[in-house]
């Protein structure tokens, strides 16, 4: 099974999540003129938060993941990562390069696959996070996407 890898922009990602970049008809919530411009551009209500730093050194899944109960915000900083994205695994599979911060929806099938020797990611997630997984009948590896 090949997956296309898709740009992230707010139409083709609006299925999994949004993406953390304000539009540019937005208002900061917070501002001083000429020193800075704060936006909130995502709000959820949680006990506590966590905040983790991944780095991923796998070329292969065999398995995704979801949170029912708590959204997952992903910030690339380093190297060059592909998310794959699922609402109904395995039928419908997407493949995103992960060049800016987003935030899966409660309940989304996801897995991070590096394509450089490592890829380091800020994760912000509730900390009551559970965890469900998927086992992948076949595994998807930097081979299946194009």
């Amino acid at each position: 099974m090949n997956i296309e890898i898709l740009e992230i922009n707010k139409s083709t990602f609006k299925a999994f999540g949004k993406v953390l970049v304000p539009s540019t008809r937005a208002n900061p919530e917070v501002y001083e003129d000429n020193i800075f411009k704060f936006y909130v551009t995502f709000k959820e209500k949680a006990n506590s938060w966590q905040i983790g730093y991944l780095d991923q050194i796998g070329k292969k899944v065999e398995k995704l993941e979801c949170h029912p109960n708590t959204s997952e915000v992903f910030i690339p900083i380093f190297g060059e990562a592909v998310m794959l994205l699922s609402i109904d695994p395995p039928k419908d599979i997407s493949a995103f390069k992960l060049k800016k911060p987003i935030v899966i929806n409660k309940g989304v099938w996801h897995a991070v696959i590096s394509l450089t020797e490592s890829s380091k990611m800020i994760i912000v997630e509730s900390s009551d996070v559970v965890d469900k997984y998927y086992e992948l009948g076949r595994p998807i590896n930097n081979n299946n996407l194009i």
